[in-house]
């Protein structure tokens, strides 16, 4: 989501790669970022003036992959309707073996607005679960050393309260449950037609 919580050393986000290494921006060797929707492409394309062969990458899953991952995220069911192939952001390579989003601007977090940035990356860290209820993706570790070592983690979700109340997560990303369902049913509508190609 975008905003932060702001504290004595500045927003959540901005301080997440200083404190546990690396952001949701960054992934280690075969990891992959977000994944987008034909929407997603064209919004962007729309901002940066980018044809997508410069910022998208196309990741072929198997038919059981896809159904997979279609049946753990509800908000993509029907993504892969016309095939099981996922957009997902490019990536470059970043020192340390890792590599981060094209968009993503070291010290500075994404150059695309809030409301250009891929659907998946807005909601990030929530996600809908198969039962509709609201959570977080990234689980908590219990502390920086080991969020670092971990190398999955949200600092937000670190530094939330213990117990990882919906409702104090949110305010942490100046957002609200009826901002999220709102978000999540945009994404839902948009993998929809991402399937209908």
């Amino acid at each position: 989501m975008s905003g932060g919580r702001e504290g004595a050393q500045g927003p959540v986000c901005a301080r997440c790669p200083r404190a546990l290494g690396r952001s949701c921006c960054e992934v280690a060797p075969g990891e992959a970022l977000a994944t987008l929707t034909r929407a997603d492409v064209a919004r962007i394309a729309a901002h940066t003036g980018l044809a997508a062969r410069r910022f998208v990458e196309a990741e072929g899953l198997d038919e059981e992959g896809a159904a997979a991952y279609e049946a753990s995220r509800p908000l993509f069911r029907g993504y892969f309707r016309k095939g099981p192939v996922r957009l997902t952001l490019q990536q470059r390579p970043q020192p340390g073996g890792r590599s981060a989003c094209v968009f993503h601007r070291e010290g500075a977090g994404c150059a695309l607005p809030a409301q250009v940035r891929p659907i998946a990356c807005r909601l990030y860290p929530f996600e809908q679960f198969v039962d509709g209820a609201w959570g977080v993706m990234p689980g908590r570790y219990g502390s920086l050393e080991a969020a670092r070592a971990g190398g999955s983690a949200c600092l937000a979700v670190e530094e939330g309260p213990e117990t990882e109340e919906l409702t104090a997560l949110l305010a942490v990303f100046h957002t609200t449950r009826e901002a999220l369902e709102a978000l999540g049913a945009e994404l839902a509508r948009e993998a929809e037609a991402h399937g209908r190609g």
